[in-house]
């Protein structure tokens, strides 16, 4: 039977919950066997990455969440792999590409795949402030890197998967609405916020009041608005991040933002199976699935 493999390469953690909700709605399963228990080409793939990584130069929180995908979600004979590979410029984002290409080259030296096996490639980021068309030319300048041989229009329409050399690659770019900007935050607070109105307001209320009390007030930068921009250790601060870490820990206490979106009633199936950005973001997957 053949097997269709779609990587997802999400930016953070927080994406890859959002996407593991939209595939369980929609009828996916999570998968949760042990490597070996996995089709061959698959356990390979996996056990190659650990055995190529330089654990031994990065930190141990990394190290947990680095070498191995965040989910697998499976229905049929469709895999959705889904890896927590970091934002700009991601070296990790672009090995993972590369040895997935490999898997495509008659190269005894490689993994490699079945021959009824397909492969696709979705990039899932943020726009920020560079909207899709910018992001869409970043991922064309990975591609060029590691699509030696595939042949490029000026910029490919990565909505509707490309193939290059053998594989598919797209791309989705969270965004609001109306600007074309912004950030996964963007699409799930609306979302989450739907029918818990009092609830966010509550917590709006709370975070207001933290420029007045935090430990560190008087080193903190805020702008036209007066929303805190920098903490005193230089990290920037997120209203919408600890908008949604407040109202987790009200149905998962102690829990990350990453658990909150990924196991909280904010978000349901009835609530992602009717919103228009959940249903344009699982029709961009469908195109590749089987």
């Amino acid at each position: 039977m053949t097997q269709n493999l779609l990587y997802i390469l999400t930016e953070g953690s927080h994406d890859a919950a959002f996407l593991y909700r939209i595939l369980k709605a929609n009828g996916l399963k999570r998968e949760e066997k042990k490597i070996n228990e996995y089709p061959n080409y698959m356990a390979n793939f996996f056990l190659k990455d650990l055995s190529l990584s330089d654990v031994d130069s990065i930190n141990i929180q990394e190290a947990r969440s680095r070498f191995m995908p965040q989910y697998v979600m499976v229905k049929d004979s469709n895999y959705v792999i889904i890896y927590t590979v970091g934002g700009d410029t991601s070296l990790k984002r672009k090995e993972l590409l590369q040895r997935l290409n490999d898997l495509n080259e008659p190269d005894q030296d490689q993994i490699q795949a079945l021959p009824d096996t397909t492969i696709s490639v979705l990039y899932c980021l943020d726009a920020d402030d560079k909207g899709y068309e910018q992001r869409a030319k970043e991922v064309l300048e990975e591609c060029q890197e590691v699509f030696k041989k595939a042949s490029f229009d000026p910029v490919p329409d990565f909505s509707q998967f490309p193939i290059l050399e053998d594989i598919k690659i797209g791309l989705y770019v969270f965004k609001e609405s109306e600007t074309g900007s912004g950030n996964l935050e963007d699409v799930i607070i609306p979302l989450m916020r739907q029918d818990n109105d009092d609830i966010f307001g509550e917590a709006e209320k709370f975070l207001s009041i933290h420029t007045s009390c935090n430990l560190f007030k008087e080193k903190l930068s805020y702008d036209e608005s007066g929303t805190v921009l920098l903490k005193v250790n230089k990290v920037k601060y997120s209203h919408k991040k600890s908008l949604v870490g407040t109202v987790g820990q009200l149905q998962k206490s102690g829990m990350t933002n990453t658990v909150c979106i990924a196991q909280t009633d904010y978000l349901n199936q009835e609530k992602i199976l009717a919103n228009d950005v959940c249903k344009q973001i699982f029709t961009t997957i469908k195109q590749v699935l089987v």
